[in-house]
């Protein structure tokens, strides 16, 4: 009996009759090594089950002797599927802790709660239990074949046995076919407050998902860590120790009060979004006091800031907003700049700079986060537009880089048509009905349909030229 992670299934008898939960442990000469549940290993007569058993048997057999001959292995996330997890096996270079490298081809491992779900992330001392053969096809169009594997010995056998049932024994469709996603890689920026010592305020949205992020100095984006996430109240704390900007004054010396007369400096991204253009102050009044971390005011905002301040008539910080740059995200926004007209009145909510203090405690211990500064309060300057510069100087650029999967559009020339029929040879309309060739052919030779997700219009070809892709059929 070897040890791998198996899990306990029903197995019925022959006659259908009497059923048994217990745990694979081996198939040999005809026997059936069953475990259950009191620890108890027992050898039956392989016939005295069910014909679905014995097949799952047999092949949980072959799997199982698989797996032990590969031994634990060492993996790391190439790409997020919809299948799953495209890996290769990875290697710590003997005497270069910390080193890895990765060696062989590219398989797939299935969905699982112990799979983690980002690029990039390593799996380590792990068995796979193969589960079947899948077709590759790649973003030109090219096509491979690649092994899938399960951490589940259950979850690999029957996936394997659906596959072999579904192909109806024809090897041609025994390798189901997974398509490369189209991945978009974006870039979000948003506003970051500089508490001096390396530590930065943002906004949680840069702490949440496990993406990379950095804060933008002197041309180059800096790598930063994340310190501490309060997602109910949308803030993150950074640290990046390279950077020691010299902290900014977030704090007034009286909160925020009803009908209270105020500023709103609005943050906006400069054309190369590597800096801020001037801060643009508009003006209106505290309109509702919501609890101890937040307030609403109706003062308009600058179209497409990407953070600013409420301040008080005496210039100083009573709230702050975070908003990152919403283009980057695929959403629709024009470009702005400090001569753009603000946007309608409305009201609009802010946290309170109390609440910036708040952040830095540690709720545990009772104190603050230990190495972050304090606060600083005060007025910013004596007038606004100094206080405006100043504010614009003391705001620190936040940069996440992660992928976006994009789902292709709908087929409109195609749409009322099954797989393989075509588009025509040279009618046919494009995405959002435009006019079109009905087909391209990719440099690969693969010939896609003009609702394809790979279909190119700059290439037309004629309904004969090339192979059929494998999704639209050309």
């Amino acid at each position: 009996m070897v040890c791998v992670p198996v899990s306990a299934r029903e197995w019925r008898s022959a006659d259908g009759a009497r059923t048994l939960e217990a745990e694979f442990a081996g198939l040999k000469d005809g026997k059936l090594l069953l475990k259950t549940k009191d620890g108890k290993s027992t050898a039956f007569p392989a016939t005295a089950f069910s014909k679905e058993d014995q097949q799952f048997s047999q092949q949980a057999q072959v799997t199982l002797e698989a797996a032990v001959k590969t031994k634990l292995l060492n993996f790391e996330v190439d790409q997020v599927l919809p299948e799953g997890f495209l890996c290769r096996v990875v290697n710590e270079i003997l005497g270069q802790k910390g080193l890895w490298v990765a060696s062989g081809a590219s398989f797939l491992v299935l969905p699982s709660d112990e799979m983690p779900a980002e690029r990039g992330a390593r799996v380590l001392a792990k068995s796979l239990f193969h589960a079947g053969t899948r077709t590759y096809q790649a973003l030109d169009g090219t096509t491979s074949l690649i092994s899938a594997y399960s951490l589940s010995l259950d979850e690999a056998v029957l996936t394997a046995l659906q596959i072999q049932a579904a192909s109806g024994g024809d090897p041609a469709k025994q390798a189901p076919l997974i398509v490369e996603p189209l991945m978009e890689k974006v870039v979000v920026r948003g506003l970051g407050l500089p508490l001096g010592k390396g530590y930065f305020i943002t906004d949680a949205a840069f702490a949440e998902g496990k993406h990379p992020v950095a804060i933008h100095h002197e041309g180059k984006d800096v790598p930063a860590n994340v310190v501490k996430l309060d997602s109910k109240r949308g803030l993150a704390l950074l640290q990046c120790a390279a950077m020691q900007t010299q902290a900014g004054t977030f704090l007034s010396r009286d909160g925020a009060t009803f009908g209270q007369g105020i500023f709103v400096a609005s943050m906006t991204l400069n054309p190369s979004r590597r800096g801020f253009e001037p801060v643009t102050l508009t003006t209106g009044i505290v309109g509702r006091l919501i609890d101890s971390t937040r307030f609403q005011h109706d003062a308009p905002l600058v179209p497409d800031a990407v953070g600013g301040f409420v301040l008080s008539e005496r210039m100083e910080v009573l709230g702050v907003f975070f908003s990152p740059e919403t283009r980057s995200l695929g959403r629709q926004s024009s470009s702005s700049s400090a001569g753009s007209p603000p946007a309608p009145r409305g009201i609009t909510e802010c946290h309170r700079s109390e609440l910036l203090d708040e952040l830095l405690g540690d709720s545990s211990k009772g104190k603050r986060l230990p190495g972050v500064p304090e606060l600083r309060r005060g007025s910013l300057a004596s007038d606004k537009q100094g206080a405006a510069d100043l504010l614009r100087k003391a705001c620190a650029l936040v940069v996440s880089t992660r992928e976006i999967m994009k789902t292709p559009p709908a087929s409109t020339a195609d749409a009322s048509k099954p797989a393989g029929a075509g588009a025509g040879g040279g009618g046919g309309g494009g995405q959002g009905g435009a006019p079109g060739p009905g087909k391209s052919l990719s440099s690969s030779g693969i010939r896609h349909n003009a609702g394809c997700r790979y279909f190119n219009a700059a290439k037309p070809c004629q309904p004969g030229e090339g192979t059929p892709c494998k999704i639209c059929g050309g």
